[in-house]
């Protein structure tokens, strides 16, 4: 009973002191809908991967998630987020969290190689966007750096364009 008594006194003490270990999920990639053209005609059948660690050629770590989906018949995909498990200490007072965001977005036609589509530079720190991403791809257009519409932070490379998703 001892036992018991004192391993409950040093849960109580570690949880005051903010130190109790707490699972959760964080956020490493968004959740991300959008529209593929080529010369302003929707795309169908374009294979689009999502992954939560790239590099800045587009190749997955090995440790990556990845989420794939395929365009309709009007070129519109949905795809993500992406979460992962994790053990932390739970400390009430700091919530505020910063993560890498080295994600990407892949496209793939007729059973090419994947390429770039938007990849986010793997140097930069900051939170991964926690609301719905839109993304418009235009297999003719040329990789170009660009923000996502409204965070000058979440930089990224790629033939796609990024915005938040506006509410109606």
């Amino acid at each position: 009973m001892r036992t018991f008594h004192r391993l409950c006194m040093c849960i109580m003490f570690a949880g005051l002191a903010g130190c109790v270990p707490w699972p959760h999920h964080y956020l490493t990639a968004p959740r991300i809908s959008g529209t593929v053209v080529k010369a302003g005609r929707p795309v169908a059948n374009v294979r689009i991967q999502l992954a939560d660690v790239m590099n800045e050629s587009s190749e997955m770590a090995s440790t990556a998630r990845k989420l794939e989906v395929v365009t309709d018949a009007h070129g519109h995909f949905a795809v993500g987020p992406i979460r992962r498990f994790a053990w932390s200490a739970h400390v009430p007072v700091l919530t505020v969290t910063q993560n890498t965001v080295p994600w990407g977005l892949r496209l793939s036609t007729d059973g090419q190689s994947f390429r770039a589509g938007w990849l986010s530079d793997p140097t930069l720190f900051g939170e991964v966007l926690n609301v719905p991403v839109v993304a418009t791809c235009d297999l003719n257009a040329a990789s170009k750096s660009s923000v996502i519409e409204g965070y000058k932070s979440l930089v990224g490379n790629g033939p796609c364009t990024l915005a938040v998703q506006s509410k109606k």
